[in-house]
């Protein structure tokens, strides 16, 4: 029920559903903020959207296949319905200027969502010089080439993985 609240009324994809699921979670006390943050850093590794990975992985750990169950339910119906009735709806008003200006101040709202969910992640990592560095690099290399960035940044994650393995010994 968690998990449906939450997809039924976020907009942003799982950038935003997630820092707002693993709030809701630690809000609980079912986990712990860095517990949810691991596990969401693990949900990343499977294909799929990263919400449902997410979702699916926290209600195996606290509830077992039932909540895996509940969680999918909780995650995918909601949006899709949601998505059915917002669709009419705009057909019929979206051209309206207050249904503009709502579109408008919500997607305002998603970068400061995603600002927020980065920040969480940084804090928890042991940053140096040559990350920081590294970083750099990728991130002026997938600004500058986005017509290569899924290369670019699948190379540069194993290129610092290999650099801080051949440098950490």
């Amino acid at each position: 029920m968690v998990f449906a609240s939450i997809t039924t009324v976020t907009l942003g994809g799982g950038y935003v559903i997630v820092p707002v699921m693993g709030h809701a979670i630690v809000k609980r006390g079912w986990m712990t903020e860095d517990h949810y943050y691991d596990t969401f850093a693990k949900a990343q590794a499977y294909p799929g959207p990263m919400a449902l990975s997410t979702a699916l992985l926290v209600s195996i750990e606290l509830c077992g296949f039932r909540g895996a169950i509940a969680a999918l339910a909780g995650v995918i119906l909601p949006p899709f319905l949601v998505i059915v009735l917002v669709s009419k709806l705009l057909m019929t008003y979206g051209t309206l200027p207050a249904i503009q200006r709502f579109l408008n101040g919500a997607g305002a709202v998603v970068p400061g969502i995603v600002a927020a969910m980065v920040w969480k992640n940084t804090k928890r990592r042991a940053w140096n010089a040559q990350r920081i560095v590294e970083l750099a690099i990728l991130t002026a290399l997938l600004i500058l080439f986005p017509a290569a960035s899924l290369p670019i940044l699948l190379g540069g994650i194993v290129i610092m993985y290999l650099l801080e393995g051949v440098w950490k010994r």
